[in-house]
């Protein structure tokens, strides 16, 4: 089969340091090739990209630009245009407002695809040897917090609010101890490190070397890169039970979710009753990219074959990226 995967992405391909959309697309990229395949991308004015990359140009028509070359197209966005080639859309984020989408888009989990009125939903995988080997045995002592910190989202306040109540060490990664933007903040505590934006074997090591990643995120997580490189690295999960969470943290032995944030500390304080070996067999086996490529197999016979993966167009009626509310019973038992 060729497959032609569309992102205009700005991002090197493979990505040097962050972009998770990047990193799946590559990573569903090389398990594809690996089941024999063809694969080309249409992708956007990158420093780097491989020789089977074409550079979109906004003066033609993306139509054009696709050629009659694949077999099907795999755009990595909604697209609602008319193309005489058979193709899917992955919506790797939230509906910001009231939207439709075709009726061939595939959503990032289920409770991705139910917030969306959608059926179809492929699970994000990654392709590990990428990120090394855990450390299944000694840690160290601290743990970690993983995503774009200035982003109330993903609720750095949060994560703090349990590192403190468990009396833990936590290093932040993505983000700084002071941040001027919109969304002031500053934590000034001596058990806080700060280690800014980083990526690849830098921010590998980190999470390898952690004791459990604290994410109690505030929003209906579509799916969460940030779990499943933790948990392949053998940290397990202390997270809120909010959008997909629940459907990557299966089990207690792999962390506690909960909307209760001294729960989460109680939790954090008794870390070593979580098993840093299922972890990583967990997500070695559930969240590989030859497991997503599988998904989207069949996704793309389906479609071939003339069918559709929804029975009726998703759509969204309400914002997904609005704040979820923080409780008293968050704080307090």
């Amino acid at each position: 089969m060729k497959i032609l995967h569309v992102l205009l992405s700005k991002l090197s391909l493979p990505p040097l340091n962050y972009g998770g959309t990047e990193r799946v697309v590559w990573a569903l990229a090389k398990a594809q090739e690996a089941m024999g395949h063809e694969v080309r991308f249409l992708w956007g004015e990158a420093k780097s990209l491989p020789d089977n990359a074409l550079v979109y140009d906004k003066k033609v028509p993306i139509e054009q630009q696709i050629g009659d070359w694949p077999d099907i197209v795999h755009f990595h966005r909604p697209y609602q245009g008319d193309l005489k080639i058979p193709f899917i859309c992955t919506e790797h984020g939230n509906a910001e407002g009231s939207r439709e989408y075709g009726c061939n888009t595939v959503f990032l989990s289920q409770r991705h695809a139910r917030n969306h009125n959608a059926d179809c939903f492929v699970h994000n995988g990654l392709q590990w040897t990428d990120y090394g080997q855990p450390e299944l045995k000694n840690p160290s002592d601290y743990f970690h917090f993983l995503g774009k910190a200035k982003w109330p989202i993903k609720n750095l306040a949060g994560a703090v609010a349990v590192a403190r109540l468990a009396d833990v060490k936590m290093k932040v990664i993505g983000g700084n101890r002071l941040n001027f933007s919109r969304k002031f903040y500053f934590y000034p505590d001596t058990k806080l490190s700060f280690v800014g934006m980083v990526g690849g074997e830098i921010k590998n090591t980190l999470i390898r070397q952690s004791r459990g990643l604290i994410f109690p995120v505030r929003w209906h997580e579509p799916f969460g890169l940030a779990l499943i490189e933790s948990l392949y690295l053998g940290t397990p999960i202390f997270g809120s039970p909010n959008g997909a969470l629940p459907e990557i943290v299966t089990s207690s032995d792999l962390g506690c979710l909960s909307l209760n944030y001294s729960e989460l500390a109680d939790a954090v304080a008794n870390v070593n009753q979580y098993n840093r070996v299922l972890c990583h067999e967990y997500a070695l086996e559930n969240f590989s990219h030859h497991r997503m490529a599988a998904g989207y197999q069949i996704c793309y016979e389906k479609v071939l074959d003339g069918e559709r993966l929804n029975t009726e167009r998703p759509y969204s009626e309400q914002s997904w990226h609005e704040l979820l509310p923080v409780s008293n019973e968050m704080i307090h038992r």
